[in-house]
């Protein structure tokens, strides 16, 4: 993520990141929320989005909004999740192909 976040700062770019599918349920919400604020941390000026893959598991995508993730993904739409995610002030978006 960092040398990807670097390329983008030398560019001046704005990156779209995406984590690889079921991301949530591999590594884990905690992790997932504490590298976005590394990231935001370490590149304050590198306006960049990521977002979390949470497969097919609605537990998982909870727990990313819980831990501060702002835009995660599942395979299906979810209204329910998407309407506590908008609540939280984050999104739930169709992952970019």
């Amino acid at each position: 993520m960092a040398a990807a976040l670097a390329a983008a700062r030398e560019a001046g770019r704005s990156p779209v990141l995406v984590t690889p599918e079921d991301a949530a349920a591999t590594y884990g919400a905690g992790y997932l929320a504490a590298l976005e604020q590394r990231a935001r941390a370490e590149f304050p000026d590198v306006a960049f989005t990521l977002i979390v893959d949470c497969g097919d598991a609605p537990g998982y995508a909870l727990a990313c909004l819980r831990a501060g993730v702002r835009r995660i993904s599942m395979r299906e739409p979810n209204d329910k999740i998407a309407d506590i995610a908008r609540q939280m002030g984050a999104e739930l978006v169709r992952r970019p192909t």
